[in-house]
């Protein structure tokens, strides 16, 4: 009998991917993994054990309608205790995974195979490791070299499920994994590598994306872009925003070339603050929200540097979009 695989998100951004029987509820897949999700009365009648179906369908038994609203549940809102499990779904938890008696599974071992310098402050590192890493797509992983103390986070911009991991990451001055990157990283140096974490991720439904890239935040929509292109999410359409400081910023151009070669749903926009070339526009990626005829079902994914996200979601707004369609990613 053929399993479905379900994945768990706990607000700390541990992830569990598991795999249910058919008809399987989901208390009981997360039991057997050793997860005890927060429930009381057990039978759909109190509301604790409440949570968040964002991709997928979950089956309810029986319930109390007044805990559950129709309206709710249209908008995913599930009952862990009366849900059962009948195609591959995602599921978003509000408590951290500490509560669910859980541990976030093991960093691995893995060893550095190549870094390059591709761009003005932008290195390619790619990463080896022994067993295939398996993520959302627009999921992260911390990294800690041999020798350093403390981790760090970068998503990843290849497909889920191979042992050979790419990201592209910034070159800070000054920076801990900057300087290891710049003055220490050579193939064949041992990194460790934790478990996929994070809730920006892309969803499985057929509203139309639009994707802003702010820098090195457009690694984790290259791994979207390869997910859509594989087929593992339905093809609808995409259109992608990248915004970098100046030309010289730009990267993994040849990648999105073929991607969009690949991929005919998908148009892509550049935009450098200065030194912009010919036919990239000079100033912010967000300021081109508003010259875009943007249906209102878009779903908008903002990933970069926080004054580059809380522009984005401020043109969503004048754009007449709602600020709550914006999938964001912050990071410094």
């Amino acid at each position: 009998m053929s399993t479905i695989p379900i994945t768990l998100l706990f607000s700390d951004g541990v992830t569990h991917h598991l795999e249910a029987a058919p008809g399987e509820k989901l208390v009981e897949v997360a039991a057997t993994a050793g997860l005890t999700l927060l429930t009381d009365c057990s039978n759909g009648q109190c509301g604790t054990c409440a949570a968040q179906c964002v991709s997928g369908q979950l089956d309810l038994d029986d319930y109390d309608p007044s805990v559950l609203p129709d309206d709710e549940r249209d908008d995913g809102a599930v009952l862990c205790c009366v849900a059962r499990v009948n195609e591959p779904a995602i599921v978003e938890l509000p408590y951290d995974s500490s509560e669910a008696s859980s541990e976030e599974p093991p960093a691995q071992k893995g060893r550095v195979r190549s870094v390059e310098m591709i761009a003005e402050e932008t290195c390619r590192l790619e990463v080896d490791v022994e067993d295939p890493v398996v993520f959302l797509p627009g999921q992260y992983v911390r990294l800690r070299p041999k020798g350093l103390e403390d981790w760090r986070s970068y998503s990843m911009a290849n497909e889920t499920g191979h042992t050979r991991l790419v990201f592209y990451i910034r070159i800070v001055e000054g920076g801990v994994f900057s300087t290891w990157l710049s003055n220490e990283a050579v193939p064949g140096g041992e990194i460790e590598v934790s478990a996929p974490r994070g809730r920006f991720f892309l969803r499985a439904d057929d509203r139309p994306r639009l994707f802003i890239a702010g820098g090195t935040g457009l690694a984790p929509f290259i791994a979207m872009l390869r997910a859509i292109g594989s087929g593992r999410y339905k093809n609808v359409s995409t259109r992608l925003v990248i915004g970098v400081r100046t030309g010289k910023h730009f990267f993994a151009r040849e990648e999105i070339d073929a991607l969009t070669t690949d991929f005919p749903e998908l148009s892509v926009q550049y935009a450098a603050e200065s030194d912009a070339p010919n036919g990239c526009h000079q100033g912010y990626g967000t300021d081109l929200i508003g010259q875009i005829d943007i249906d209102p079902r878009t779903q908008v994914y903002l990933c970069g540097p926080p004054p580059m996200v809380d522009a984005g979601r401020e043109a969503m707004a004048k754009a007449g979009l709602q600020k709550g369609d914006a999938l964001c990613e912050r990071f410094a």
